[in-house]
């Protein structure tokens, strides 16, 4: 089972990815951007978020001249779902509305051989989120998902802000 941890400092827009107190990666998103471009070890990917009101997230590998290996189609009540072109599905799954665990669970033919791959946890958050990662995945494409796994908790938490600064706009407007 591998373990990582990830940090992000407050006001950030990067995630860090540790092991064993060393980076093997991060998630950084530029200013004014929707898209983030991600690293883990070996694998460099971008998120390519796409849309207006209803946004899919196209996965570019940038190793492989930025060829499209997955999709993220986000569903209703916070729920996301990664296809990669190897036909691997992989649904995210948070447990609370705090969003301090959540899984990558792959889909499996029936409900029954539904397998969570990946755990996340937000151990802590004071002036910067602290959190574990483990997962039981040892393929090429662990790295993809324990990325994409992030990505879609920050990206919900970015349209929760998001609708928190328009809802309380609209309040002072009135």
């Amino acid at each position: 089972m591998a373990k990582l941890n990830w940090v992000k400092e407050a006001f950030s827009r990067d995630v860090h990815l540790l092991e064993n107190g060393v980076e093997v990666g991060q998630l950084h998103r530029a200013v004014l951007e929707r898209d983030v471009d991600a690293s883990l070890h070996d694998v460099r990917l971008r998120f390519d978020v796409t849309g207006f009101l209803i946004h899919a997230v196209n996965v570019h590998d940038l190793k492989a001249d930025n060829r499209i290996i997955g999709t993220i189609t986000f569903h209703f009540g916070k729920r996301a779902e990664l296809r990669l072109g190897t036909g691997a599905v992989y649904t995210w799954k948070r447990h609370n509305i705090l969003m301090r665990q959540w899984d990558m669970i792959r889909e499996g033919a029936t409900d029954a051989e539904d397998k969570e791959v990946v755990n996340y946890t937000r151990t802590r958050q004071f002036m910067a989120d602290h959190g574990d990662i483990e997962t039981e995945l040892a393929s090429p494409e662990s790295d993809i998902i324990v990325l994409t796994g992030l990505f879609i908790r920050n990206y919900f938490l970015r349209r929760r802000r998001a609708v928190a600064v328009a809802a309380g706009g609209a309040a002072a407007g009135a």
